[in-house]
């Protein structure tokens, strides 16, 4: 066999494994996708309808692709789906908190642009700040997966997220807020019907529910990407620190340890927590 033909013979299987990986995927995305385009009342209110739906997942497929992201566009579907039900009357934006390179910042923004909101990304453009020593690792129980964090981690230039937004989303719809959250946040006056944390630490999670949660509107949803790592979904429940912070009771959070359903088996790593209407 010729050394070109044996080479790419020895490349075949692992190309194979790879392409029935991402067509086993599709498969299991199916229910998730059909559901957000056929339910009549995703988008109704906006005339957003089944073909649109089609159209936005497809794009958020590709863009999945063309900007690195730490979160999958099924994730980005649900938020989407959410957005979509939303009725025009609510007042308030959509924020996100943690943006990378804007691989969910491109999608959002798409969606932001049909329902007529804002979105307002918030990032230190310098990646994560210094961890403590019990942050500098998460573990995922339903997964049996370690992650460390460093300082710098997810790093990303302000110039190389605006130049996404201009390609793949709506960069006329954003708004930036810029610098470590328990310094930017404080400075954040807005009312928001839908916020995205990607925050990846507790300690910067806090100013993030500290300054976001009471202008977050009433029914309101607050997703955060990293809803397998216990030990950041568990100030969700902390009694003492919502009564001491923000005098209300902890309001609980869907998909703690395992993630929304949206993928059989696998599950996802998006959760959120909802603020009662009453």
């Amino acid at each position: 066999m010729p050394w070109t033909r044996q080479k790419a013979a020895t490349r075949q299987p692992g190309a194979l494994r790879r392409i029935c990986r991402r067509l086993a995927k599709d498969v299991l995305s199916a229910p998730l996708v059909i559901g957000f385009i056929t339910d009549a009342e995703i988008g109704r209110q906006y005339g957003v309808g089944a073909s649109k739906k089609l159209a936005l997942v497809l794009r958020f497929r590709r863009n999945r692709k063309r900007v690195q992201t730490e979160s999958q566009w099924q994730e980005h579907v649900e938020l989407a789906a959410t957005l979509l039900r939303i009725p025009p009357t609510a007042h308030g934006d959509v924020i996100e908190c943690g943006c990378f390179k804007g691989g969910s910042s491109v999608n959002l923004s798409t969606v932001c642009s049909l329902v007529g909101r804002r979105l307002v990304i918030c990032d230190s453009f310098e990646g994560l700040p210094e961890p403590t020593s019990e942050e500098r690792m998460h573990y995922s129980p339903f997964t049996g997966h370690y992650d460390h964090y460093e300082r710098g981690r997810f790093s990303a230039s302000l110039e190389e997220v605006e130049g996404n937004l201009t390609r793949y989303g709506r960069r006329d719809v954003c708004d930036f807020v810029i610098g470590y959250f328990d310094e930017s946040l404080p400075q954040v006056n807005g009312s928001y019907v839908m916020a995205f944390f990607d925050a990846d630490l507790v300690e910067s999670l806090k100013p993030c529910l500290l300054h976001i949660w009471p202008n977050l509107s009433k029914g309101g949803r607050m997703y955060v990407h990293e809803a397998r790592s216990l030990s950041l979904v568990s100030v969700f429940f902390d009694r003492e620190w919502w009564h001491s912070s923000l005098l209300v009771e902890p309001p609980g959070f869907v998909g703690a340890g395992t993630g929304l359903p949206l993928l059989p088996v696998v599950g996802s790593e998006l959760g959120f927590a909802a603020k009662a209407d009453a």
